[in-house]
């Protein structure tokens, strides 16, 4: 579970580089699973602590920029709307 929670991180740090919002979402729910397999891979057994340990960062780190990143660039798109106008 450890190592999986690592390769979900990583695809959602990559998805949160695309340009499809849609996209985006889909990988901050994929580290969100990479999160809660982190855990229970913690809780399962105590000394795969440096695996879970990436596991997590990687997970927590591609799920907010999954998040964030849509919202970014819907404030960008609208700033950029009005100073056109």
């Amino acid at each position: 579970m450890d190592i999986v929670s690592i390769v979900l991180g990583v695809l959602a740090l990559v998805t949160a580089l695309t340009p499809f919002i849609w996209l985006q979402v889909i990988g901050g729910f994929v580290g969100i699973a990479g999160i809660v397999l982190a855990r229970r891979a913690k809780k399962a057994d105590y000394r795969k602590s440096l695996t879970t340990a990436i596991g997590m960062l990687c997970s927590v780190t591609g799920a907010l920029l999954c998040f964030v990143a849509p919202v970014l660039s819907l404030i960008s798109n609208i700033a950029l709307a009005f100073m056109t106008k």
